[in-house]
């Protein structure tokens, strides 16, 4: 009888493993394939129509997009970066700067029911006196290349004038270099 019992709680404990195993595997995750252009689209479009918005009308608005990290997890991305939204008029073959504006961050997207890349959540450090510890917390293991990349002036600059003349090949526009007020005007590459 000894036996038979071994035999029979052996063949409930194999039937609870299987079921247990049989019942975790029916849970699936679906992997999405995220394209990195759509998340630089999405951002670029919240920072027209979201922060664009707060600035007085121009004849165009560029975002300017650094991203120093992008996780994607399903079809969810986080991106760690650094942002400009630039207002400009045209004047001739010149882009005039009128108003703009620095929005360093952390973009949360989604895939939406559409399969369309939206953001749903932007943080940035707090102002004044609490930039800097606010920067470190949101930025977290990112936050020594965001302090990097922020105190180089070239690179933002090399960042900037590719994101303009991108711009200006995109919409066809007669223009061959941007000028902010009181620095030289700057050529864009005709690449």
């Amino acid at each position: 009888m000894t036996n038979m019992k071994k035999r029979f709680v052996s063949i409930i404990l194999m039937a609870v493993l299987a079921l247990t195993l049989g019942l975790t595997g029916c849970k699936t995750e679906t992997t999405v394939n995220i394209d990195a252009s759509a998340v630089d689209d999405a951002i670029a479009e919240y920072l027209v129509n979201e922060v664009g918005k707060y600035y007085d009308k121009a004849d165009v608005c560029i975002p300017v997009i650094h991203n120093l990290s992008t996780n994607i997890i399903n079809s969810d991305a986080t991106v760690y970066g650094d942002y400009w939204v630039e207002n400009y008029d045209i004047k001739g073959d010149t882009l005039e700067f009128v108003s703009g504006g620095n929005y360093p961050g952390v973009f949360k997207l989604k895939i939406n029911e559409n399969g369309d890349m939206v953001v749903t959540d932007f943080q940035s450090p707090e102002d004044g006196e609490g930039y800097a510890d606010s920067a470190k917390k949101l930025f977290g293991k990112y936050y020594e290349d965001f302090a990097n990349y922020s105190a180089d002036d070239k690179a933002k600059k090399e960042v900037r004038t590719k994101a303009i003349a991108e711009y200006v090949k995109a919409n066809g526009l007669k223009v061959t270099q941007y000028h902010d007020y009181g620095w030289d005007p700057v050529a864009l590459p005709t690449k």
